[in-house]
């Protein structure tokens, strides 16, 4: 295992794609900083340079999706697996490896992007307006959301062989997961009354009416258990600041990571390398 992991940290020290991922990180942080400077002068906005490292979370799942099936994606088109497993390593710990790196370099991308955002955006827009404890709080529930979907698409690149299909479910998968959150935050925003137009005595009058499209409570419950399940709608429910349950979304992370890091070993420990 451990020969495993320095092979493959000395592989993602010489990787063009790492070295993309971090200048990627680092100018994603200076353009937020950017815009929102913009803003404050332009419209004499308060700005909260704790909203901006929010703000990343929400877009988080696509760049891992990115960066694992390319990354990892190769491991079966130049015979690196076949060549580990030849060798004489489980493929337990040749998965396990993967997840870690793919893990660690999806945090650091993270950390990198806080460690710009507080650096430049703290001394222009002021000081964290929350508490610090509350700032913590979040930032954990981010890294283990961030773990969680490292195991999502790490299990896709383990056991889909092809490079280029690999990268398009993940991509497809996480912009899925955007789109599923974004329907059960419209769901649940949903006013219970709207208002209409009536006609009495010639005169138009506005009054409230119940909404047809409020949804039940059944349905409420259902989608607040997807947006909690999903490590998208736990990313939008941070950076939102919406979450009521922070001490629960890390048990649903968890569990993520649980159900497709067991799921792709037992897949992995079976399939037939060409």
């Amino acid at each position: 295992m451990i020969k495993l992991l320095n092979a493959g940290f000395e592989r993602l020290r010489k990787s063009k794609l790492f070295l993309a991922l971090i200048i990627f990180s680092i100018m994603l942080a200076i353009f937020m900083i950017y815009t929102r400077y913009s803003d404050m002068k332009k419209y004499e906005e308060v700005i909260e340079v704790e909203q901006i490292m929010l703000n990343y979370s929400t877009i988080v799942g696509i760049i891992i999706a990115i960066f694992t099936s390319l990354f990892l994606g190769v491991e079966y088109s130049d015979g690196a697996i076949r060549n580990k497993i030849s060798v004489g390593h489980k493929r337990i710990n040749i998965y396990l490896s993967n997840l870690v790196i793919v893990t660690i370099t999806s945090l650091l991308s993270y950390i990198i992007f806080l460690g710009i955002d507080a650096g430049i955006g703290i001394p222009i827009f002021g000081g964290i307006t929350i508490e610090l404890s509350k700032l913590i709080m979040l930032l954990c529930c981010i890294f283990i959301t961030i773990i969680a979907y490292s195991s999502i698409f790490t299990f896709l690149a383990m056991v889909i062989s092809n490079k280029t299909i690999t990268a398009i479910v993940s991509i497809m998968l996480s912009f899925g997961m955007m789109m599923v959150a974004l329907t059960c935050f419209n769901i649940l925003e949903t006013p219970p009354t709207i208002q209409q137009a009536v006609m009495t005595d010639g005169q138009t009058k506005i009054e409230e009416a119940p909404n047809p499209k409020y949804p039940s409570e059944e349905k409420k419950k259902i989608c607040k258990t997807l947006l909690d399940c999903n490590p998208a709608g736990q990313m939008f429910q941070i950076a939102g600041r919406a979450a009521t349950n922070l001490s629960i979304l890390p048990l649903y992370s968890m569990g993520v990571l649980i159900m497709f890091t067991s799921t792709g070993l037992i897949l992995f420990s079976k399939k037939e390398l060409k």
